[in-house]
């Protein structure tokens, strides 16, 4: 989304923020969302230090280096990587080798085969006229003997993308790779439809098709204090997927909310999805005005920003998987 869009969106967000969530507070200059009816905890754990991460769309926590997050910008940006420490202190950026930034939406983190991996999801089309979609698989990087980043990475491998039924608005990719999926759940359809395709191209060069597998229809529709406001109905979009690395959660982020989803031992992820989720509320608009990137951090809480030069780091507490749902 570009700037111009994310302004106007922001203020409608504004306008029906989190307000039953209580006050912003500051906690040694971080803000911080105190726990009030409904609502759990929010800290505010840093903000984004990287000068030129202005439009967020994307997070991962590193596979290899502990207490490294990754972001990246969206369309129309340099294809960078932007290497951040845990409280979002700038920590170097990293080129993408040999591809564009036509629309970044989204940023996965996944081991597969000992190696450490990014996937760098270019899967934005807000009209639904791409074609293709493109989805890059790279190396993480490694930082260097000050604890930086910097340089190019290639690609270990990129995918040609088609849905199988037609072009669809996505900004929410995650990577299963216990058993070798992607997944990408669509923007704009009234109810977000789930798709998966190998994460490992089945044809080199030929595009990739990305099957239709559910609909996720849990998701609360925009309620009527949303459809009121400007821009309201768009509220219960998803903008971010992520699967735990243990494969044991998922969760779905959108404008209004997040939503933490169990998963039944190895269960398909479409019935996991299919289960009622759990309800994480974030930060009012004023503190996230536009949530677009949420990961599973090192602890298994959850870490999310908003697109802005120095948008907030929030962390939210998802306390320990019930056994007894597994």
């Amino acid at each position: 989304m570009k700037p111009w869009q994310s302004l106007i969106l922001a203020a409608c967000l504004g306008l029906c923020g989190c307000s039953a969530a209580g006050q912003a507070e500051s906690t040694d200059g971080l803000p911080v969302q105190r726990k009030t009816a409904g609502y759990q905890t929010v800290l505010g754990v840093g903000h984004l230090g990287a000068a030129e991460l202005t439009e967020a769309s994307g997070l991962a926590a590193s596979r290899q280096t502990a207490g490294v997050l990754w972001a990246v910008n969206d369309s129309g940006n340099a294809p960078e990587l932007f290497a951040l420490g845990p409280r979002g202190e700038d920590r170097g950026t990293v080129r993408v080798a040999g591809v564009k930034n036509i629309d970044w939406e989204d940023l996965a983190s996944f081991s597969w085969q000992g190696q450490a991996y990014l996937l760098v999801a270019d899967v934005g089309d807000n009209r639904a006229i791409r074609q293709e979609v493109l989805l890059h698989v790279v190396p993480e990087p490694q930082p260097g003997s000050d604890g930086r980043f910097s340089g190019t990475v290639a690609p270990a491998w990129s995918l040609r993308v088609r849905f199988e039924d037609g072009s669809r608005d996505c900004e929410a990719v995650a990577v299963d790779p216990q058993q070798g999926q992607i997944w990408l759940l669509s923007k704009r359809t009234s109810a977000p439809i789930l798709y998966r395709l190998p994460l490992r191209p089945t044809a080199e060069g030929q595009p990739q098709t990305a099957r239709r597998t559910a609909e996720i229809g849990n998701i609360p529709a925009p309620d009527s204090e949303d459809l009121a406001q400007v821009f309201g109905r768009f509220r219960s979009w998803p903008t971010a997927l992520d699967i735990r690395a243990d494969g044991r959660a998922a969760v779905i982020l959108t404008y209004k909310d997040a939503y933490l989803y169990l998963r039944h031992g190895t269960e398909p992820w479409e019935a996991a999805l299919a289960r009622t989720p759990q309800i994480l509320r974030l930060p009012a608009a004023e503190l996230l005005p536009q949530r677009e990137a949420i990961c599973f951090s090192d602890d298994n809480s959850l870490l999310v920003t908003s697109e802005g030069q120095g948008a907030g780091l929030y962390r939210l507490p998802t306390g320990p998987i019930d056994a007894s749902a597994l």
